[in-house]
Parts: structure tokens; C-alpha cells; sequence
């Protein structure tokens, strides 16, 4: 209840701030004012060659600037109202000056605490393993979950989606909606029990298409303050009554809030430039509309769907450098290959990501999502594990180091992209029922691993 007071002014500006078309917001403001932004502070990534890690402070210090430049000179627009929510620069500064650095997800002895990082921190980072999103069959929901909870170094889970419910198609704001969610908590914490961690925070309610779920589900019986409770900012710079009702109910109940900004590649916000300045100003704006613990980045590319591809591996790590030098705002890179389960491509695009985004100062990974999410039963626990392999080993190595490590690796996974490798569903890469890797998929994951020891990374 301590953020009652911003709260009430959170909904005041979305009610009473100036008015604006959204049509005009999507097709003008937006672009145009990023485009003044990139020229104003010089941000510039043409003479970079093929670097996907940069190590230059000052042009992070200046795209610092331009994010925090955006957030202040656009604002969000909620859509549910047509109104700009706006804060001026005191506001931000003292909003950001206050953010948490550090949180505490699940209870007892599967307590876990994320903490602020700077590029090339040699602090691990913490590890959110799950689907992300991805569709699931109801059959296979719970063996999928254990196969993330049951791995030591997945730090707390994030959840996959429902196919259907009770064999019933899910509707959204319905009876079906509230349903779908209390399947989730069900069945994700049935399966940390299983996995012999009860505590376990989760990252909640994938299912909450609406906000239906989330005000039925969060509370007694269901999901509990101390998992990890979603809200997206609409890309882009959007938010609305359904994710503001969200807000409300979990200020009111005390939950640990985490949000997410995904911009697209090539939109609204341009190039690489414009994506890496949305970054930044979009995880100051969702401190500003939803007083988030912690921030979550995963811009998409137009055509695959993933974050794993060079121009946008470049300003996910500088807009990351830019936060971590200089703000106490905590964020996350959410991992969306393309590769699925049984491939090495998945896994190269994993370890590519895992290095670069724990060079950069990202305080936590999450997923990897497989497969972009587009293969319904297409994800496992061994790639969360492996994702936690990678990002531990590369804690503390030198932002130059890091960038050799993850061009080698692009190298092996590129000419892939465009072939977006499926791989193989949860029942071809795990025995159903011993819930362990099946030998192809275990000595594939070996075998990449011994590629990456002889690339210099130290993996276990």
C-alpha cells in the first residue's frame, strides 16, 4: 500500500492530461520525436562495423540522456482515455532516484534476491527460466513447468500459455479467462512441489490476456505477493484501463511488480538507434506508469520474431550499459531465439545472448523463449539451464572479450535466422517419465558446450 499516493496520481493523468489522437501518436509523435532525439545526442551506431557489445561509456552516457529526454518530452499515452500522461524532469528524476535495487522473489528456502548490476559486474545474474508465453498443451503444462523448476540454477520461472482449457477454448473476459488462470497457478506450483521447491517465485499470469485473471487468481489459494506479476507497456509508449486495473490490484495487495516494453524493429522507432533510445526511455516510462520493481527488453524483428539477430543485439546491449551506469532502474533481457529444442542453433543464440546481456549489466535473463514462441510444446528446462551456464561463466569478463564470444557465435547461427529452425516438441526432447533430457538433445547440449569452452569461456 506505500505507493498509494503515486498511484492516485497515475490514474489522475490518465484522466486529465492533454488529449491526443492515437493515430497521431503512432504516425508523428513518436517517430519524429525519436528522430530529433538521435540527432540531438549524437546517437550514431554507422561507424561500429559488426560490433554487437559495445565498449564506449560516453556514447552510453549520451544515450542515457535521449532516453530520459524521450520519457520526458512524450510521456504515455493511455489509450483507454486518449489522454498523455506526462511527468516533468524532476518528477523522473525523483521517480528513478527511489527505484528499487534489489527484490526478493518467493518464500522460504526458494527465497531469491535479484540485484542491481553494472557492465561487467562479476555479480551473477539472476535466472528466469520458462516458455515465456509459449503455448502449451493442458496435458503437458505441469511435466513442462517441473522440467524448468527443477533445474538449481533457475532462480525463480516464468510461465508458459494454455492451449485450452478443460479441452474448451479459452475466451478472453470470460468465465473461461478466470478458468485458464487458476489452471496456471495450479499447476505451475504443483509442479515446483514436485520439483522439490515449493517457494519458488513465478512469474504470473501468463494467461491474463485481460485483467480478468489477475484480480481472480492473485491472492489467497492462487498466486501470492511474492511471485513475480506482469504488465506490459503497449508498444508504443501505450497503456490502458486493463493494465492500470492490474496495477491497482497489485498495489493494493503488495506484489512484486515486474513489467515489460517490447519494440519492434524497424516500426515506429526506427533502426538500431531508435530501438536502442526506446529502450531507454521505455523502462523509464514504466517506472513512471506502473512503479515497477524490475524492467524486461525484448524488441522483435519484423520477420522472425526474435531479439537474437545483429541489429538488434547491438542496441539491446547499449541501451543496457545506459541504464546500468546510470540509473538504479533494474532490468532483464528476455532471450526470443529462433532455434527450438534438439538444435544447436538454439543454443548458440542462447549463449550468444546470455554473454552479451551479462556484459552489459543486465541484472537478470528470462527464458529463453524458443522457438520465438511460435511452436506450441516447443520449449524445455535444459535450454534455461544452459542459458544459466553461460551468463555465469561470462560474469566479469571484459565488455571486448564478450564481444568476440558472441560474433563467434553468430557466426555459427546466422545463415539460420531465416530457416527459423523448429526443433523438436517437449516429448522428443524429454522422457515423459523420468522428466530428464533424452540422450540426442543431453549430448548436443554437451557438444555446444565443449564448442564454447574452446572459444575461452569458462563453462563448468
Amino acid at each position: 500500500m506505500k505507493h498509494t499516493t503515486r498511484l492516485l496520481d497515475i490514474l489522475d493523468r490518465a484522466e486529465n492530461g492533454p488529449i491526443i489522437d492515437e493515430s497521431q501518436w503512432d504516425i508523428f509523435m513518436v517517430p519524429q520525436e525519436i528522430a530529433k532525439l538521435q540527432a540531438e545526442f549524437d546517437i550514431n551506431f554507422k561507424n561500429m562495423g559488426d560490433t554487437l557489445i559495445p565498449n564506449d561509456d560516453q556514447l552510453a552516457d549520451r544515450l542515457f540522456e535521449a532516453g530520459f529526454a524521450l520519457a520526458n518530452r512524450i510521456g504515455v499515452l493511455c489509450s483507454s482515455t486518449s489522454r498523455r500522461m506526462m511527468w516533468t524532469t524532476k518528477e523522473i528524476e525523483d521517480a528513478i532516484s527511489v527505484a528499487p535495487i534489489e527484490i526478493t522473489y518467493g518464500n522460504g528456502l526458494d527465497k531469491h534476491t535479484e540485484r542491481k548490476r553494472r557492465p561487467e559486474d562479476s555479480k551473477p545474474l539472476t535466472i528466469k527460466g520458462g516458455g515465456v508465453g509459449t503455448i502449451i498443451p493442458e496435458y503437458l503444462y505441469l511435466p513442462v513447468h517441473q522440467s524448468y523448476a527443477q533445474e538449481p540454477l533457475i532462480d525463480a520461472m516464468i510461465n508458459c500459455t494454455l492451449e485450452t482449457i478443460y479441452g474448451r477454448e479459452i475466451r478472453t473476459r470470460s468465465p473461461w479467462e478466470i478458468l485458464v488462470g487458476w489452471f496456471e497457478a495450479e499447476a505451475t506450483k504443483t509442479a515446483c512441489k514436485r520439483a522439490g521447491r515449493p517457494g519458488l517465485g513465478i512469474g504470473c499470469v501468463e494467461n491474463a490476456v485481460s485483467e480478468i485473471s489477475e484480480l481472480s487468481v492473485t491472492g489467497e489459494g492462487g498466486f501470492s505477493k511474492y511471485d513475480w506479476h506482469h504488465i506490459a507497456m503497449v508498444s508504443e509508449f501505450k497503456t490502458d484501463y486493463t493494465a492500470l486495473n492490474k496495477l491497482t490490484h497489485l498495489v493494493n495487495n503488495g506484489s512484486i511488480i515486474h513489467s515489460f516494453y517490447n519494440t519492434v524493429y524497424g516500426g515506429s522507432v526506427g533502426g538500431k538507434e531508435g530501438v536502442a533510445i526506446a529502450i531507454v526511455g521505455g523502462c523509464i516510462l514504466l517506472q513512471m506508469i506502473y512503479m515497477t520493481n524490475t524492467h524486461s527488453v525484448s524488441p522483435a524483428h519484423p520477420f522472425y520474431g526474435n531479439d537474437t539477430c545483429p541489429e538488434i543485439m547491438l542496441p539491446i546491449s547499449i541501451a543496457q550499459q545506459a541504464l546500468a551506469r546510470n540509473s538504479r532502474l533494474m532490468t532483464d533481457v528476455v532471450l526470443t531465439p529462433v532455434g527450438g529444442p534438439g538444435t544447436k542453433t538454439l543454443l548458440y543464440e542462447t549463449a550468444a545472448m546470455a554473454i552479451l546481456a551479462t556484459a552489459s549489466g543486465a541484472c537478470g535473463l528470462i527464458g529463453p523463449r524458443s522457438g520465438a514462441g511460435v511452436n506450441p510444446g516447443h520449449v524445455s528446462g535444459l535450454e534455461s539451464r544452459f542459458m544459466a551456464e553461460v551468463a555465469h561463466a561470462a560474469a566479469g569478463i571484459p565488455r571486448s572479450q564478450a564481444n568476440e564470444l558472441a560474433l563467434k557465435l553468430l557466426a555459427l547461427y546466422k545463415d539460420q535466422l531465416n530457416q527459423r529452425p523448429a526443433g523438436k516438441s517437449f516429448e522428443e526432447v524429454y522422457d515423459l517419465r523420468t522428466l530428464k533430457p533424452v540422450p540426442d538433445w543431453e549430448n548436443m547440449y554437451e557438444g555446444v558446450k565443449s564448442e564454447i569452452r574452446e572459444m575461452g569461456l569458462p563453462l563448468r
